[in-house]
């Protein structure tokens, strides 16, 4: 995914793939996120939903609560 955002095919997929979600009323989710950049592309080409790097490597069951509660901090300070 890292050359995503700079790669001119990678865009026409990703819209195809956000507009066919957004037809068909469902949620599209971009796997392996590891920037702001990533993130913010994404965004403006529908993406619906990310994952990746960029918010936590694989955690244990345990912890997403903490890890929901830390980010939901930083999304209020942000808006």
């Amino acid at each position: 995914m890292k050359d995503l955002v700079k790669r001119s095919g990678c865009g026409a997929i990703v819209r195809a793939i956000s507009g066919l979600g957004r037809s068909l009323n469902i949620t599209t989710t971009a796997e392996g996120v590891e920037t702001t950049e990533q993130l913010d592309w994404l965004h403006a080409e529908g993406c619906s939903e990310v994952q990746g790097f960029l918010f936590s490597g694989a955690r244990p069951s345990a912890e997403v609560a903490q890890l929901l509660v830390r980010f939901g901090a930083r999304a209020s300070e942000a808006a």
